[in-house]
């Protein structure tokens, strides 16, 4: 199977995210009152990958979360593609508490994960929504807040965004990758923060960005605390070797001491780089 290259910012993503698993269970393992935490990979992948800094193998998200100590009740590991689910299918014959999904995890999440994480099911979750471009939807999102159950991370892909949607003029933008932005951002709101009506010499008008693309990362937290979240702060910008935005790594809670924690992981790694 052909695997990833990644750069220092994905390895970085990598450590946060296990960091946070860390300290995750360690909390949840104490609480007498709570039936299971679970750890959720939306987007999975292979399970490891190859780091464009050293070449060698390095282990994804999945394989990270299956070292943390103590260890979670619970692994759901989704794929669209169907060799990598083949992955965690066959570490699941091994494992009962590992249970894999080929498909599309919109679909997945919301009638065969979320179901089992309600409030009386006295089950917490961290889910983790990496995808590699707009192809998250925000109705999965919502689903996540309102269990009131889920600590969630997502990749905003800036990169994606500005490729392909974000255009100086707006209708450059093919209508299906339009769509795309709808879907992730839960409706077309993401135009009136970016764009503003300008007449042409012709007299007709057009849609011309005048706002820079930071503004979305503050305005998606703040559409994370009204659609149900009780906090998200402010998501690490990650970028390339050039110093171009590739996507913010967001993340949104239940609780004040899980926003804390995180604060202070994105607070090392701002410092470090």
């Amino acid at each position: 199977m052909k695997l990833d290259q990644v750069g220092i910012w994905s390895e970085i993503k990598l450590e946060i995210i296990k960091e946070y698993a860390s300290a995750y269970t360690k909390i949840m393992s104490s609480q007498s009152w709570c039936k299971g935490y679970v750890y959720i990979d939306a987007f999975a992948g292979a399970g490891k990958h190859i780091s464009k800094q050293s070449g060698e193998m390095i282990q994804g998200s999945p394989l990270n979360a299956l070292e943390v100590e103590p260890p979670f009740t619970e692994y759901h590991f989704i794929d669209l593609d169907e060799e990598r689910a083949d992955v965690f299918r066959r570490m699941a014959k091994k494992n009962p508490n590992v249970h894999a999904y080929h498909g599309d995890c919109n679909e997945i999440l919301k009638t065969k994960i979320f179901p089992a994480l309600t409030y009386n099911s006295r089950k917490r979750a961290l889910c983790i929504l990496d995808p590699y471009g707009l192809h998250l939807k925000w109705e999965t999102i919502k689903a996540a807040a309102e269990l009131k159950t889920i600590d969630i991370f997502i990749n905003f892909s800036i990169q994606d965004a500005n490729r392909n949607v974000l255009f100086e003029d707006l209708a450059r933008a093919k209508p299906e990758d339009i769509e795309r932005m709808n879907a992730f951002w839960g409706d077309e709101s993401w135009k009136e923060l970016l764009y503003r009506e300008q007449e042409t010499f012709f007299g007709e008008t057009r849609q011309v960005r005048i706002e820079d693309y930071q503004i979305l990362s503050k305005e998606f937290c703040m559409r994370l605390k009204r659609v149900g979240f009780n906090d998200a702060p402010e998501p690490i910008l990650m970028r390339n070797k050039k110093g171009g935005p590739l996507y913010y790594l967001c993340f949104a809670s239940q609780k004040n001491v899980a926003k804390n924690i995180v604060n202070d992981i994105f607070d090392k790694y701002r410092r470090a780089y």
